[in-house]
This record gives structure tokens, sequence and C-alpha cells, in this order.
């Protein structure tokens, strides 16, 4: 099926592993011109369709810096996909200000610094794709420990939510993706018996991988997907049903 992905341009935030890499993959395979963000100086570049920038999506100007560097490559945006994320499980009694307010400012509000620049290129065109990164534990009662990941996530749907009026007037569409548990270097810190256990729960009898996020992103990003927004697509493999 022809996504109708074929020369546009995409933004991918997280681009250096994980859900990030596999995206920014996915959807080069799909013609895509690829601007693969990271803050990491050893964010992959794997050819002539593929830019790769170097900058932390919670500074301030990120969105700015980010966009100016898709429009001196190819012109414009039209897909943005904010993979950048911490995962962070510090119990609510040893969490700090500190801490919090560092996984809010990569989580959130680089999501929104992001979507933001980006929105504003793309309704110049009338058309755009936003997709942004939320997290199965919004929907199954959060987590004992994680109170500032869960948080995150949890306003991470919220902002989707508000950027569906901003983007529709102009032909954009903003939805949520909302993975379940993902074998990925994020998760490469959490102990193997729950993880183990975490797959045996689910009914697919397995825990996901980057690619199977990456495949549902291109299929929101498509042509088909045009009358598809605000909404939250969860990929658990069964894990939470709501």
């Amino acid at each position: 099926m022809d996504t109708g992905l074929n020369d546009r341009v995409a933004i991918v935030t997280g681009a250096a592993s994980g859900i990030g890499l596999a995206t920014a993959r996915a959807l080069e395979q799909e013609g895509c011109r690829i601007v693969a963000v990271d803050r990491s100086e050893d964010s992959p570049a794997y050819g002539d369709s593929w830019c790769a920038i170097a900058v932390d999506v919670s500074s301030p100007d990120a969105g700015e810096r980010i966009v100016e560097a898709a429009r001196a490559r190819w012109g414009q945006v039209d897909v943005l996909v904010a993979c950048a994320g911490v995962y962070e499980m510090t119990p609510l009694n040893e969490l700090t200000v500190e801490k919090f307010d560092e996984v809010q400012a990569i989580n959130v509000r680089g999501a929104l610094l992001c979507a933001r620049a980006a929105l504003a290129d793309m309704a110049q065109r009338r058309w755009g794709r936003i997709v942004l990164m939320s997290s199965m534990v919004v929907n199954s009662g959060g987590l004992a420990a994680g109170t500032a990941y869960v948080t995150s996530k949890g306003a991470v749907l919220g902002l989707t939510r508000s950027l569906v009026h901003a983007g529709g007037p102009h032909g954009i569409t903003v939805n949520s993706i909302h993975p379940g548990i993902i074998e990925s270097p994020m998760t490469a810190v959490v102990d193997r018996g729950l993880m183990g256990r975490a797959a045996e729960r689910t009914p697919l009898q397995r825990n996901g991988i980057p690619e199977d996020i990456a495949n549902v992103i291109v299929m929101v990003c498509s042509d088909g997907a045009g009358f598809m927004t605000g909404a939250r697509i969860d990929v658990n493999g069964g894990a939470v049903m709501s």
C-alpha cells in the first residue's frame, strides 16, 4: 500500500537508538528524508536521505533549531515524531524536585517545543503529521515507583489533545502512541526477571521490540490516516485494553 510518504521530510527525535531509530529507518524505507535528532554526538547517519543533528530537546530554543536544520537541508517539515525521552523509576520518597523537573523537561517540554515549531512550518503547506510518545502506564494505573515518568507521560497525552485544535484547521493531525514494554536500550536497566514476567502476562506472550512501534507510526503518518487525530493509540500486545 502506498503510504504517500515518499519525499516527505520527517523529524525524529531520540533517533540514536530504540523506538526513535527504528522509526527513522521505517520512515526512510517509505521514502522520507530524515532529520535524526538526539542529544548524543553519535547519532547515526545512513546516507544521502539522512541528516543527523545533536540537540538537547529540553533546551529553550530546541524546536526552532531543529526545524531550521530541517529547512536548511530539505526545505520544509512534513512529519514530526517526538521519541526523545527518559525512563525514570525513582521511588516517591527519594524523588528530588530537580529530578522531577528534569524528567518533565525532556519528556514534556521537549515534545512541546518541537511540536510548536514543526506545526508552524507545516501550517504553511496545510499538511502535517505530529506523533508524540506517551506510555501504557497512563492507561494501566501507573507504577509504584516512577512518579516523575508517569506524570510526564500523562502530560504528553494532554499535550496531544491540546495540539489537535492548533493543527486541525491547517490539515495537521496530532496523535499519541502508548507503547507497552519494549525491549530497547531504555528498558535495559529494568530487572530481567520483571521483564520476563511482563512478557508472560501479555496475551501475545512477549514484550515488544522497537519495530513494533515504528510500523504503527508509519501508518499514523500515512495519507490513509488523514482523518485520525487526537487518538490514543495503544501498542502493547494486549497487556492493557481500554
